[in-house]
């Protein structure tokens, strides 16, 4: 694809494998889910550990429309540092794949207020996100800001998305140097879906040439990328989410300038410096931590960096 559009549509797919998180493990939740009434008379289910006492925090990802299964390690770390810790597949997604009606974005705010005002009505909320997520969570914030009590960005996306700029020329490098075949770069990255071609070939074809090259150790990527099917990502809505978000996106002016923010990244990561750099134009952080020798999941390969950073910020 060679057009400034097609480069476009392929940097929004190219960010769909932003979102995988969490140590390797078996796929699927292993907790109990909980489930909750939508105001639309939809049932949603969610997954919690930890004390219904304590206070509540939302992990968020998805690069939007992946299942949020391989978070658990991150919410069993939250629940550990003294937060009843909600995670769950947004609607459209794994487990609460019920088709939407209407807007998305819409649909997953008010999933998370629906759940939110079950567990804590009176109370504000922390909201963790990871990169997508990141985004998802500004999104609740800005349309619930006396909900919040503290945003975590982990290897966020900036708002304005000016990290992504330069997402697919990276990938495209980074892959070149990881990989001896004489695969097409190009072909890769075409996530266009010609008739009579199979979807869960081309969404596997992307976990496992692509996923890989978000890792410093490209042969631990490899073998991450192992734990995932088809069945985690739904490929139309991951695009028309970020076509309905780039109708409407987060200015900076509208999360709340008192509301403390945290920033978590790897310097070896795609959207790193772009991302921290857009954001510190706009935002002051309370905490910024920035590792090396990681990619866009440290909580894998910096994994004691990672726990003893985010619990300084919860505890902050």
């Amino acid at each position: 694809m060679n057009s400034f559009s097609s480069r476009l549509i392929q940097n929004w797919l190219m960010l769909s494998w932003l979102i995988f998180y969490s140590a390797i493990s078996q796929a699927g939740f292993t907790t109990p889910a909980l489930t909750i009434q939508m105001p639309s008379q939809s049932t949603i289910q969610y997954h919690a550990m930890g004390q219904k006492e304590h206070p509540v925090a939302f992990i968020l990802g998805g690069g939007p429309a992946f299942s949020s299964w391989n978070l658990e390690p991150i919410q069993q770390q939250v629940a550990d540092m003294g937060f009843y810790a909600i995670l769950m597949d947004m609607q459209g997604i794994g487990e609460n794949a019920s088709p939407l009606n209407g807007p998305i974005l819409p649909s997953w705010i008010t999933q998370i207020a629906a759940v939110k005002q079950s567990l804590a009505p009176n109370q504000s909320v922390t909201l963790i996100g990871h990169s997508w997520g990141a985004l998802m969570a500004m999104l609740y914030q800005r349309a619930h800001p006396d909900s919040v009590n503290k945003l975590i960005l982990l290897n966020p996306v900036d708002p304005e998305k000016k990290a992504m700029e330069h997402l697919t020329t990276e990938i495209d490098q980074r892959n070149t140097q990881e990989t001896s075949d004489n695969t097409s770069l190009e072909e890769d990255w075409d996530n266009s879906v010609p008739e009579n071609i199979d979807l869960n070939k081309i969404t596997l074809r992307q976990i496992q040439q692509v996923l890989p090259t978000y890792f410093y150790d490209y042969q631990l990527g490899l073998k991450y990328a192992q734990q995932f099917s088809a069945a985690d990502f739904n490929i139309d809505l991951n695009v028309n989410t970020w076509k309905e978000y780039d109708a409407n996106p987060i200015k900076y002016h509208q999360i709340s300038a008192e509301l403390p923010k945290y920033f978590m990244d790897c310097t070896q990561d795609y959207l790193m410096p772009y991302n921290l750099k857009a954001m510190q134009a706009h935002w002051s952080f309370q905490q910024v931590a920035v590792f090396e020798k990681c990619g866009h999941f440290p909580w894998i390969e910096r994994p004691t960096l990672f726990t003893t950073t985010l619990k300084q910020f919860l505890e902050d």
